[in-house]
């Protein structure tokens, strides 16, 4: 049931109001818009790809049978390595286990363990398809893992200590891994490079022009979409717990509910899963 609403409610409704429409024809979206429409394309395939895990690890539970987790709460990673532990796993676990180990991993140095992550994620990139695109969204989170990796050699070697982890320091990191995952997700999501090189040009040109696509139920279902995933996962289970307990005409009432609010909150229609496409 959350999966079918992150995907009708969530992923549906913001890909119809600004993530289409913006990412269609970039010329016409102010750079308003098009700040919105990139961080809502960022919860569309987020509630889109977790959503349809989701629901075929409920079916499946249903079955007899338990699949892996696949999301654990991406948008709160603080890192761009802490990202991938937390998006799409079960590709993170292969990609790890069959690209970067095999290709020596971290063991020949640490230039080759540069190489080794910037190739992983470019193959991986590739995976989605044959397209430049693709082929820079990886490069783009290869070179920030890269990078991560050299700033944590660089103060190793003169032997100065972590920063702190403060409240604020761990919010920054957050929110600068996510700005770095967004920026990616522009090449992920438009059909061309010069298209995504329009997107990041109007960020800077389009300020001013008029933003009929920013609404408030735009703004709040990315709002709702990000925020849920600070949710502790204890209250999320003892929420599950919680429904378990009750009678099986309490849990059918309950989910014929939940039913009638995603039919009447959802887009019309029925839209493919993002994933479907690879």
């Amino acid at each position: 049931m959350s999966g079918l609403f992150k995907k009708v409610v969530l992923a549906d409704f913001l890909a119809e109001m600004i993530v289409d429409p913006v990412f269609a024809d970039p010329s016409q979206a102010s750079a308003l818009e098009t700040l919105i429409g990139i961080y809502g394309f960022a919860v569309q395939i987020y509630a889109d790809f977790s959503g349809y895990t989701d629901i075929a690890i409920g079916i499946a539970l249903l079955l007899g049978f338990r699949f892996p987790d696949n999301f654990n709460s991406p948008y709160t990673a603080e890192s761009i390595q802490d990202f991938w532990r937390r998006w799409h796993m079960t590709l993170s676990r292969w990609l790890r286990d069959y690209l970067y180990v095999p290709l020596g991993g971290n063991r020949g140095g640490a230039l080759a363990t540069y190489r080794n992550l910037m190739l992983t994620m470019v193959l991986g990139g590739l995976w989605h398809g044959a397209a430049w695109n693709f082929v820079i969204w990886g490069a783009i989170h290869g070179g920030a893992m890269a990078t991560e990796r050299y700033m944590k050699d660089q103060r190793r070697a003169r032997g100065l200590p972590e920063p702190p982890d403060t409240i604020a320091r761990r919010w920054f990191r957050r929110l600068w891994t996510f700005q770095i995952v967004c920026f990616g997700w522009v090449f992920f999501r438009s059909d061309t490079f010069g298209d995504a090189m329009e997107m990041l040009g109007r960020l800077v040109s389009g300020w001013g022009a008029p933003t009929e696509l920013v609404t408030p139920a735009v703004l709040l279902a990315i709002t709702y979409g990000i925020a849920t995933q600070f949710v502790p996962r204890g209250t999320i289970a003892r929420m599950q717990a919680y429904f378990s307990r009750l009678s099986p005409v309490a849990q059918g009432f309950a989910l014929a509910l939940g039913l009638l609010i995603i039919d009447a909150m959802g887009p019309e229609g029925v839209s493919p899963f993002l994933y479907f496409a690879f």
